[in-house]
């Protein structure tokens, strides 16, 4: 079992310099399958890469972000879209995973 440093389900987490503690809900995140790149790591050029067109793909993806939301605290990744988020959940794509309806870069579980 991989380690993990982030808050994960179950796990409290003070907001700021209050006295406010929230609880983590859910975590959408996939724990030892992190990519990491560079001389030595787990992936090499062209590796982790799809080939989908840009229109079916999001700008920017941030992983590993605790999500304070009116339907829950959440850990998951956020994609955003032309400024804004397009969604939550956990990456995806087609060649990457067979179960994928659609080649959409995030789905909400």
């Amino acid at each position: 079992m991989p380690i993990c440093s982030a808050p994960t389900v179950g796990d409290k987490v003070r907001l700021a310099d209050t006295e406010l503690w929230i609880e983590v809900e859910d975590d959408l995140t996939t724990y030892g399958e992190e990519v990491k790149f560079g001389g030595g790591k787990v992936i090499r050029d062209g590796m982790g890469q799809g080939q989908m067109l840009a229109a079916d793909c999001v700008d920017l993806v941030l992983t590993n972000a605790l999500i304070v939301d009116h339907w829950g605290i959440v850990k998951a990744d956020i994609g955003v879209k032309d400024g804004r988020i397009f969604a939550i959940g956990k990456p995806v794509t087609p060649t990457s995973s067979p179960t994928s309806p659609s080649p959409s870069v995030l789905r909400r579980k």
